[in-house]
């Protein structure tokens, strides 16, 4: 069995708004360099941007992995104001961040799952579509 190797983040935006914490979510995208599909049943992820804390993002939905093929894990979270305030985005923009996400990815076949722990450390450049197509460069432990 190989590992998944990682692609891209993509997809990335607000799904709710609030004056205590919005909601932002995104997609990993992977993918699956074996001859056999599997289903990932739950991730979670503890995700930090330029070693700020952002918070737990969780895969809302399981998703089917097909075999030798590319995959999206859905992710959302809630940021807290206190911790969006410390981001200057305008600045951010056409920047490198470095971003880190350390989690848990249970993954499974035919009612059989377990627990894989995932790290990922990676360099992302912040386009004016907050990284819909970002250049990034990063690693999976």
């Amino acid at each position: 069995m190989k590992e998944p190797e990682f692609r891209r983040i993509d997809n990335f935006g607000i799904k709710k708004l609030g004056l205590q914490e919005t909601t932002i979510g995104f997609n990993l995208t992977w993918f699956n360099p074996n001859n056999f599909g599997v289903t990932v049943k739950e991730a979670v992820f503890d995700v930090f941007v330029d070693s700020i804390y952002l918070g737990k993002f969780i895969q809302p939905n399981p998703v089917s992995v097909n075999s030798n093929g590319e995959f999206s894990i859905p992710m959302e979270g809630k940021v807290s104001l206190l911790t969006a305030l410390q981001f200057d985005i305008p600045k951010m923009v056409g920047k490198m961040v470095f971003i880190q996400a350390n989690g848990n990815v249970m993954v499974g076949k035919a009612g059989i799952f377990m627990n894989k722990e995932l790290n990922y450390k990676g360099n992302h450049r912040l386009d004016s579509d907050l990284l819909k197509n970002p250049a990034s460069t990063g690693s999976l432990q």
